[in-house]
């Protein structure tokens, strides 16, 4: 996932989630996209595809179609190279100065345009990218499923782009935070039944997703890694049913801020009354642009997912 306001879900939900700063007609365009995707891209587990691109010399012109490639550029060091962005970057601030060249689709004229020596794209961007590609520019494209794949994109980007070192510090850094904050979250002891929200129709997220994972981390049961009542598998990705979620009967509710201003307006709802993270206000309205972004905040995201599950260990 690409993570933002508004899971805008193209290709692995473009990032988890590209922007999140969608209206309600594009959720509908975002269901849409979750069932091709997940029946291909997420169930598949597939990881990056970094065979598309050939990099004879460092790049000095980069475009990025994706706002955790983006953030994983800045985070090597390489903000002054980046030409281009989606209007969905947010993240860091300076990416709001930087030339558009689409949002959830690449604008490929945008990109010519920018005279790219390197476009770092996303998986689901093939298609509009191919004529960049043709053209004799390289085209990295990346679709991390799980936390060890955005470890080693950050170490393609980094050989790509000349910051091989950088890219090595930066993974041996994020992991030291990782193990930092996953350690906090075990000494709380427990592991509470959590129940991770991607929107506000209840899809979620299950095993093969690195939210999922994440979750794990933050010493966490996920309800929705389990089958279902009706024995159905599990998705990375997938919608829960109100009973399901009833029956699972979560000790905490984990809710998107891109979708909720507030915690009430889920336990409001006369359908969870009687769950135990409704009654014992365990219902909580959290970050999740930092959590589904597949990229070098994902430790921080790590954090947000704990503090909300272990307030006590933090």
């Amino acid at each position: 996932m690409t993570g933002h306001q508004t899971p805008c879900r193209t290709s692995a939900w473009h990032n988890m989630l590209v922007s999140r700063k969608c209206s309600s007609t594009l959720l509908l365009f975002i269901l849409a996209a979750l069932l091709l995707v997940a029946g291909s891209l997420l169930v598949a587990g597939c990881g990056s595809d970094q065979t598309d691109a050939t990099v004879e010399s460092i790049p000095m012109r980069i475009v990025s179609t994706a706002p955790a490639n983006t953030e994983m550029l800045f985070a090597l060091g390489l903000g002054e190279r980046v030409v281009g962005v989606t209007s969905l970057d947010d993240y860091p601030p300076e990416a709001a100065k930087i030339a558009k060249i689409g949002d959830f689709q690449p604008n490929p004229e945008a990109i010519v345009a920018l005279d790219p020596d390197l476009v770092v794209g996303y998986s689901g961007n093939e298609e509009a990218l191919a004529p960049i590609k043709t053209a004799g520019t390289p085209v990295l494209i990346l679709n991390p499923a799980t936390v060890a794949q955005i470890y080693t994109d950050i170490t393609t980007v980094g050989a790509a782009t000349g910051a091989t070192g950088q890219a090595t510090e930066l993974v041996e850094s994020i992991k030291a935070q990782m193990k930092s904050v996953g350690d906090a979250a075990a000494a709380a002891g427990d592991s509470p039944k959590v129940f991770f929200a991607v929107d506000n129709t209840l899809w979620t997220a299950g095993p093969g997703s690195f939210v999922d994972e994440l979750l794990t981390l933050a010493h966490a049961t996920n309800v929705a890694a389990t089958p279902g009542a009706d024995g159905a598998a599990a998705q990375p990705y997938y919608q829960f049913a109100p009973e399901q979620l009833v029956a699972a009967d979560p000790d905490v509710i984990l809710l998107p801020g891109s979708f909720y201003k507030s915690a009430e307006e889920f336990s409001a709802d006369p359908r969870f009354a009687g769950l135990r993270a409704v009654k014992e206000g365990r219902v909580l309205v959290i970050d999740d642009v930092t959590v589904t972004r597949p990229g070098p905040r994902i430790a921080d995201g790590l954090k947000v997912l704990a503090m909300a599950i272990h307030p006590g260990a933090f």
